[in-house]
């Protein structure tokens, strides 16, 4: 229930700097320029947010649901025919070709996806500042996604939820990178320490893929979830 009320209060929080943030850009644009020297002041303020968030994503902690420290050794509770065999059965194996399956395809749009914004900044369509909004929608949807309704589980992962999501931490870098189209400090500081995030997720994936295995790993079953949000109260989720 915690978990539940921090998330809406974070999908709340990000709604507000996104609308602040676009109210800015209808009044004077240049003032969301990240690669200006003469940035506005809200401009660092998201930069520090966004860089406390990832931060904070290295120190596992009860506010992180399971789905994004199930990479982790200390949140490995094995099952009982995981702690007999200690390898991967047939169903596991087949279950982690499923899940690498649907990390490709969101791969691959979410390059197709971003490839069009980085073709209109070439073209000159696009500048810094609607990078920076496109930036704010993915960090709105981020939360969209936690707190239940996510797209790409229902087009491309096809998981129960969050708990087993294979690609839960890819977020920190889907997230910045319309942002790395744009040679800045600004983005390349947050591109770098999401970058560091993300390798140490799929480092742990590969290595240890028992630990993103609900046959393998107890922690992330229905029956020990803590999350509070589960998304199938929703009914597209069922």
């Amino acid at each position: 229930m915690k978990l539940k009320i921090v998330f809406t209060g974070r999908l709340i929080f990000r709604i507000t700097v996104a609308v602040i943030c676009g109210l800015i850009y209808l009044k004077d644009s240049s003032k969301l320029d990240f690669s200006s020297e003469n940035m506005w002041i809200g401009i660092i303020v998201v930069w520090f947010l966004i860089m406390i968030d990832f931060i904070l994503r290295f120190i596992p902690g009860k506010m992180h649901p399971i789905g994004m420290q199930k990479h982790l050794r200390q949140n490995f509770i094995p099952t009982d025919k995981y702690n007999i065999t200690l390898e991967l059965s047939d169903s596991d194996r087949e279950q982690k070709k499923k899940l690498d399956r649907g990390a490709i395809r969101v791969l691959v749009f979410y390059i197709f996806l971003n490839a069009i914004w980085a073709v209109l900044y070439i073209l000159k369509i696009f500048r810094a500042q609607e990078l920076f909004l496109i930036m704010l929608i993915y960090y709105v949807g981020d939360m969209i996604c936690a707190n239940g309704f996510c797209p790409f589980k229902l087009l491309f992962m096809k998981n129960r939820c969050c708990n087993v999501c294979r690609i839960y931490n890819w977020d920190a870098l889907m997230l910045v990178i319309p942002l790395l189209i744009v040679p800045s400090l600004y983005s390349y500081s947050l591109g770098m320490v999401a970058i560091i995030y993300t390798i140490v997720w799929e480092w742990n994936y590969l290595k240890h893929p028992e630990r993103f295995l609900e046959g393998c790993n107890e922690a992330i079953t229905c029956k020990n979830c803590k999350h509070g949000i589960c998304p199938k109260r929703f009914p597209w989720n069922k």
